[in-house]
């Protein structure tokens, strides 16, 4: 998992803003009769120095003082949301298969506690790696969640049908996989297809012409000194899949005349959908089979990708 750039305290605010909306539902709940015990950040002992070691440690000790029965934790669920936001703080900086293991026993320990906690437990895992808003989705480890969850067989069938959705979704797409094919037209009216693009490298842009953030990617596009020196070898496919095809005509007049401007005017992307479409942009990087290498990365990352080859 990549540690992404952002300061600590403004990375804590803005996965507390996702949890709070996610989870707002659960902050009246009642008590079990146990005391309130208000959870803190573990002492790592002192002769684990080296930083690796530490962090693994960190992440698998981190809820050993809570009592996943005790509902009194929802009483002061701010409490609850400050130190789940802190794990993951430190569980995207860890080891991948540190994070896996420390993921894998956390989702057992909530499944197995009171069902109002498995529950809250269920929305900020949500709220931390499945929104779209939220800086630290992390698809690969919202499927390992979600596997388990269903796995459980503790949910009702329209739970189970929500989750299997999400599931769904997300393996669709996935990283090591073929990108699902589609057509769509260009702003002559001609049609092409993702897999009639010739390319050693394609980046894949779904945006909104309404989005600001779409468009200040597309300036950093613009002026990226990687994707002018690999302009022979990357090509680029912004895709508009909305509903107003007459807007996307406006807009695409002022999009770089050097990529490739689709529209998806008959809404086939949507049908299924064959790709998720939440975040906006959503940025892929594809090979030249059209094999997924990096999946709604900021464009950063796929610069830095780009750069190693």
């Amino acid at each position: 998992m990549t540690k992404f750039n952002i300061p600590a305290m403004k990375k804590t605010i803005l996965i507390l803003c996702a949890i709070a909306c996610m989870t707002s539902c659960n902050n009246n709940k009642g008590k079990t009769g146990n005391t309130f015990i208000p959870l803190k950040m573990i002492d790592v002992p002192a002769m684990i120095t080296e930083p690796g070691e530490r962090s693994r440690y960190i992440v698998d000790h981190f809820w050993k003082m809570m009592n996943f029965q005790d509902t009194s934790y929802l009483q002061n669920v701010q409490n609850l949301n400050v130190h789940f936001s802190a794990y993951v703080d430190y569980l995207v900086s860890a080891n991948p298969d540190a994070a896996i293991s420390s993921v894998s026993k956390l989702v057992d320990s909530a499944l197995n506690g009171n069902p109002k906690i498995t529950s809250h437990f269920r929305a900020m895992f949500e709220a931390a790696f499945y929104s779209p808003n939220s800086i630290y989705r992390n698809e690969e480890l919202y499927i390992f969640i979600l596997e388990k969850y269903l796995k459980s067989g503790k949910y009702s069938d329209s739970e189970r049908v929500q989750m299997q959705y999400q599931l769904d979704l997300a393996y669709r797409n996935r990283l090591g996989t073929k990108a699902i094919d589609f057509k769509f037209v260009l702003e002559d009216g001609s049609r092409k297809s993702l897999y009639g693009i010739n390319s050693a490298y394609t980046i894949l842009m779904f945006f909104d012409p309404d989005c600001p953030t779409c468009k200040t990617v597309m300036e950093e596009m613009k002026v990226s000194a990687i994707l002018s020196k690999m302009s022979a070898s990357v090509k680029v496919l912004t895709m508009y899949a909305g509903v107003d095809y007459e807007r996307w005509m406006k807009e695409v007049v002022n999009l770089n005349k050097k990529w490739i401007n689709g529209c998806d005017k008959e809404m086939k992307l949507s049908e299924g959908p064959l790709y998720d479409l939440r975040p906006t942009p959503a940025i892929y990087l594809l090979d030249k089979n059209k094999i997924v290498l990096l999946k709604d990365a900021p464009f950063k990352i796929i610069e830095e990708y780009l750069k190693k080859l």
